[in-house]
């Protein structure tokens, strides 16, 4: 008993003095003129760092602290940290918790926090800290959780004032990946520590090893003496992958730094081994799920400046961390046989190859750089040349100087050079029949005094400029593809650039050149090859659209001679009025609905081809559409279905086609009722939005599955294809519907789902057209051609 007190005397004195000595280094962040905020930061690990073969790095939790501090940093507000780092590595959990609350109920009995921030990783001691002991130390105060990997929402019922970023559950996803990259494992060998972090760890893998029952077993290790441990490793089947979370120290107690312990341990082993830990410490492992601090950290400054700045807690929801990915070490995928494509979408991959695209930028200055030695050792030879043979040196600069000229010129590709103000030096012929201007005003580009040139010269120049612009800041090669309207030929070209911005030894500005290919031919070339899979597709769309539209010609066709015969046969007879207007109804149904399609047809036809014209006339179209609905109130009703119509404006002049806005409207009305059953309903609204109005159809049918709903507007499409006598069509309604909508520069959108119902909501822009009222028409809809309209886009509802 006396043993236990003594050692817990001891860690609270050692926590003391920890807590002094953080007190003296504490890391303020200040802004004059501010007033100051008190943040608390509770960290669960020990206040050291990390070793990589003696070189100290920062742990977790510090990477995090560093973060955050930086956030806070770039604030520029008057923030105070108080720092506190907890080691629950190798005590009591419990009696630990209280030790630290009476230490922490003392010291900060007369201080104010304006928010509390806690750090944990695995363990979750911090936070279940805060949960516990939050309202009696800091009442009031926003606590910011980070690092939990164990949470529940349950966990927060009776605590408003928490709210944080959970962290990935990376160890699952690590063992997850690992059981995915070698399917035939039978067994995962899980190696940590007796620390504190270790039991975490430990306990971690336990509470999911009931979801790889029957397909995995897991097997643990704690041996902390490497030469013991690598045995068991080596005895190991090949069946076997493992995962590695743990410390391992040497005869002395002293830690062995991971690089050593990884090679100790599996630089000769054929068993695979997965970790969290970064591929910079543990070069051995294949990889697994890493969780960046430093962004983490960043995203917990940033929650945290929301709260300082008057945020709710309860108004924040509690989110799950974005800052982590798969990372895999190529060397060990390469080792194992791993194809890199079968690593989840995103892997990072370190130690990879120099790429291509690498390897080609290397050749390429390898190249630029071989042209420029090769031009200054030629340089060289003439300046040599030139002290015994000055005169016919100077001749000869001269002729290789136009003969270098008529080279530049000679080639179809764009080249110009240009100096440190991005003014032209050179430009050859291709550049100039490209800008339209002569070679003898050229240079007066440069002093903006060419005056006479056409607008698509002096866009194309500013355009040219910008795009030079972008080079000097890139600083290196910049290659893009362009579009460059030839004047000359009148045609748009399509150039791949090549800008090669060159500096002075300081760095500064010196020169640029440019370099450009006409691509358009190869362009075309890409282009024809996929126009020629489109019309093998729309060959096939297109018999199958003859082949279901000779079916709904001939169908009203046969009905149309079946009608009369009948009638034929009951004329040789007595036939009574009402059979005879059955069977002419009938006739004149489908006459009419042979009619519709032979329309539509054609006004598809003339929209594809570009001769399709509206008439657009300012007309109110509110009245319009309430005139159309109005009209075909009864027969609605005679089907059983309620029609509705409202309007949030009574008046709206407008410019549209009458003829175009009436078929719009019926078509749609003619779906609502084919679709909506006996007892449903249909709403026809309108919205006003001021410089646009809102035309909805809505019906409580039976709706369109979101499958069909990409589909509903294409030429010879059928959603329903049961070709039940009351729903059958052509496939050409809908999408007749949206190309006169286009053509009034509107859009129409669908909601919809299965049994409950859909809605077509139609926007058009507001806009008058000029009109000449001696020769406008009358604008009135006249009953008998209304009647006639009805009749046609209702010709395919079948009562029979």
């Amino acid at each position: 008993m006396g043993f236990f007190k003594y050692k817990y005397i001891k860690h609270c004195i050692f926590l003391i003095v920890l807590i002094v000595f953080i007190n003296l280094c504490q890391n303020t962040v200040y802004a004059k003129g501010e007033t100051e905020k008190n943040i608390l930061i509770i960290s669960s690990d020990e206040n050291y760092g990390n070793f990589m073969d003696g070189n100290k790095s920062m742990s977790w939790d510090n990477s995090i602290l560093s973060s955050i501090d930086s956030v806070f940093i770039n604030s520029k507000q008057n923030i105070n940290v108080n720092l506190q780092y907890l080691d629950f590595n190798n005590v009591s959990q419990d009696t630990y918790f209280q030790e630290i609350y009476n230490l922490y109920k003392t010291k900060y009995k007369n201080t104010k926090f304006d928010a509390v921030i806690t750090i944990d990783d695995l363990n979750d001691s911090a936070f279940k800290f805060m949960l516990k002991y939050s309202n009696e130390l800091f009442p009031n105060t926003p606590i910011i959780f980070s690092g939990v990997s164990s949470f529940d929402k349950s966990l927060l019922n009776n605590h408003p004032l928490f709210t944080g970023i959970t962290k990935n559950s990376d160890v699952k996803s690590t063992i997850d990946v690992a059981l995915k990259l070698h399917p035939k494992t039978k067994q995962v060998f899980v190696i940590t520590d007796k620390s504190a972090y270790g039991v975490s760890n430990k306990n971690i893998i336990k509470s999911f090893m009931p979801l790889y029952k029957d397909k995995v077993k897991f097997l643990f290790s704690e041996e902390s003496d490497i030469n013991k441990l690598k045995k068991e490793i080596d005895s190991l089947p090949e069946d076997t992958v493992i995962y590695l979370n743990a410390s391992f120290k040497d005869s002395n107690n002293k830690i062995i730094p991971a690089t050593t312990a990884a090679d100790i341990l599996f630089k000769d082993s054929n068993i695979p081994m997965y970790s969290r830990e970064s591929l910079s410490t543990n070069k051995q492992s294949l990889g697994g799920m890493m969780t960046y601090a430093d962004s983490y950290g960043n995203s917990i400054g940033k929650l945290a400046l929301k709260i300082l700045q008057g945020e709710k807690p309860s108004n924040i929801p509690v989110t799950e961390d974005a800052s982590h990915n798969y990372e895999f070490n190529y060397t060990q995928l390469k080792k194992f046989h791993l194809d890199i494509n079968s690593l989840p979408k995103g892997s990072k991959i370190v130690n990879e190859p120099i790429g291509y695209f690498d390897i080609y930028k290397s050749m390429a200055i390898r190249i630029f750089i071989l042209i420029v030695i090769f031009v200054v050792v030629l340089e060289t030879l003439f300046i040599i040349f030139n002290i015994s043979k000055r005169r016919l040196a100077e001749k000869l600069l001269s002729d290789h100087e136009s003969l270098l000229k008529t080279l530049i010129n000679s080639t179809p590709d764009l080249i110009y050079f240009k100096n440190e103000k991005n003014e032209f030096l050179e430009i050859n012929d291709a550049t100039l029949k490209l800008l339209n201007i002569t070679r003898k005003d050229y240079k007066n580009i440069n002093m903006n005094k060419l005056n006479d040139i056409s607008i698509f010269t002096k866009e194309l120049l500013d355009k040219l400029k910008r795009n030079d612009k972008k080079a000097w800041k890139l600083g290196t090669m910049y290659r893009m593809e362009e579009l460059m309207l030839d004047q000359v030929d009148n045609v748009n070209k399509i150039y791949d650039t090549l800008r090669i911005p060159l500096f002075n030894e300081d760095k500064s500005p010196k020169g640029l050149i440019l370099l450009g290919r006409d691509i358009t031919q190869h362009k075309q070339n890409e282009r024809n090859e996929k126009f020629i899979r489109e019309l093998k597709y729309y060959d096939e769309l297109k018999t199958n659209f003859f082949s279901n539209i000779s079916h709904e010609l001939k169908t009203p066709l046969n009905l149309i001679f079946s009608a009369l015969q009948i009638i034929e046969l009951k004329n040789r007879r007595t036939l009574e009025d009402k059979d005879l207007e059955k069977y002419t109804a009938v006739m004149r149904q489908n006459c009419y609905r042979l009619l519709r399609i032979i329309d539509n047809l054609i006004d598809i036809t003339k929209i594809n081809s570009g001769n399709f014209f509206t008439h657009l006339e300012n007309n109110d179209i509110v009245f319009i559409i309430e005139n159309i609905v109005t009209s075909i109130v009864d027969y609605v009703e005679s089907k059983g279905i309620n029609i509705t119509f409202d309007t949030e404006i009574e008046e709206k002049v407008m410019a549209f086609d009458l003829d175009a806005m009436e078929r719009i409207i019926l078509n749609l009305l003619s779906n609502a009722i084919k679709f909506t059953p006996t007892g449903g309903s249909i709403e026809v609204n309108i919205h006003d939005n001021k410089d646009s109005i809102v035309i909805s159809v809505k019906d409580t049918g039976i709706g369109i599955p979101k499958d069909k709903q990409a589909s509903i507007f294409k030429k010879f499409v059928q959603v329903d294809k049961s070709l039940s006598r009351s729903r059958e069509g052509s496939g050409i309604g809908l999408s007749l519907v949206k190309e006169l909508v286009v053509l009034h520069s509107g859009t129409i959108e669908l909601e919809s789902a299965p049994n409950q119902g859909s809605e077509f909501k139609i926007t058009l822009p507001v806009k008058l057209v000029k009109e000449d009222k001696n020769s406008r028409n009358d604008t009135i809809i006249k009953h008998n051609s209304k009647i006639k309209r009805i009749k046609i886009e209702f010709s395919d509802i079948y009562d029979y």
